[in-house]
């Protein structure tokens, strides 16, 4: 009953499953060895668009559009579209068979629900009478 029995213990602090780690640093920025020379890309940039006809603009634009695909959506499986499609028509009947009764036939119905159920739900008479 020494320091042997807690040798095998593991110490530090917990750690869940899934997650990351502990704190981490924020890495560092690296810093471009080379000198930027905005005022020759701009200038040249101008240039460009002055020359381009609007013609040109709006085909490369289109050839631009056509040749990127639309980005994929989520799709539903054939289940999960039949699934959705048997729950809203059930929805819909359900929503069509109660627009039919009016307030004072819900409550009739119910009433007479009520005195079809059994006798063991009622509460039973507590004192004389």
């Amino acid at each position: 009953m020494g320091r042997d029995d807690y040798s095998s213990a593991i110490g530090g602090s917990l750690r869940l499953k899934g997650s990351t780690g502990g704190v981490s640093k924020p890495k560092k920025k690296k810093k471009s060895s080379k000198p930027k020379d905005d005022s020759k890309t701009d200038a040249e940039s101008k240039k460009l668009d002055t020359e381009t006809p609007a013609s040109d603009v709006a085909e490369s634009s289109k050839s631009a559009a056509e040749a990127l695909p639309p980005p994929p959506k989520y799709t539903k499986t054939e289940a999960e579209r039949k699934f959705e499609e048997a729950r809203k028509k059930k929805l819909d009947q359900v929503l069509l068979k109660e627009a039919l009764k009016s307030h004072k036939e819900k409550v009739e119905g119910f009433n007479k629900y009520l005195a079809n159920l059994s006798e063991h739900h009622d509460m039973p008479r507590i004192g004389p009478g």
